[in-house]
């Protein structure tokens, strides 16, 4: 009998996976069909994830002996190795999803930064809070002083969503594809992170949202035991 797949994601909170890059992987084994065994990993887990996979992040797929890191090249793994189901990539899709990430990514993360840590786990919120506030420029206290700017800008950046959805059913076209998972995955973040930050969905992404939103969000919500830390963390 063959092993399962496993993929290594984030540790949070309960079991939940707080990382929208992690739960795009979720949604699309599900869309293929494809079971894996999830392994749970915190920010102070780094160097173990390192030795096992050879990556300092996550999401890892590690199947048949292979290391498949970060979501995008997960995708690209299913459409070939699962091409009767939908195809998530090609045609562009790729960039697509790359550009709308880095849009929404910019917008969202300091958005919610304030909030974000108490969805990860105690020994990670001091890296967390310092890795975004370097990133950032500013600290959480800053970005809350200006909460009011960001979320102009990302009510901005969703109304980028609404002339695509007018024209088809999908962001991606008349069928499913990648920039709908990394739209829905950073937009059920800011649910999950900072409710307070949510705004008000109009049509058509409303729509479009709540068709996906029952399936995925428990998909994306479904919790798994993190693995034990085999060296305490500093």
């Amino acid at each position: 009998m063959t092993d399962l797949p496993i993929l290594y994601e984030r540790a949070g909170v309960d079991g939940l996976c707080p990382s929208p890059i992690c739960w795009r992987s979720r949604i699309a084994l599900a869309l293929k069909g494809v079971t894996v065994e999830r392994r749970a990993m915190r920010f102070a887990d780094v160097d173990r994830l390192e030795q096992i996979t050879g990556s300092r992040t996550v999401p890892v797929l590690a199947v048949n002996g292979a290391m498949i890191i970060g979501s995008d090249a997960i995708a690209a793994h299913l459409d070939e190795a699962v091409p009767d189901r939908p195809r998530l990539l090609g045609n562009g899709a790729a960039a697509a999803g790359l550009e709308l990430e880095r849009e929404l990514g910019a917008r969202i993360g300091p958005l919610v930064g304030a909030d974000f840590p108490r969805r990860l786990l105690p020994e990670d919120r001091a890296y967390y809070r310092e890795s975004r506030e370097a990133r950032f420029g500013k600290s959480f206290e800053e970005l809350e002083a200006v909460r009011a700017g960001l979320e102009l800008d990302l009510a901005f950046s969703i109304g980028r969503l609404e002339p695509p959805l007018e024209a088809h059913r999908y962001l991606a076209g008349d069928e499913i594809g990648w920039i709908d998972i990394v739209a829905y995955t950073y937009l059920l973040w800011i649910a999950f992170a900072s409710p307070r930050s949510l705004p008000e969905f109009v049509n058509p992404v409303r729509t479009w949202f709540e068709r996906h939103d029952a399936d995925w969000r428990r998909i994306c919500l479904e919790p798994t035991v993190p693995e034990p830390m085999t060296e305490p963390c500093e």
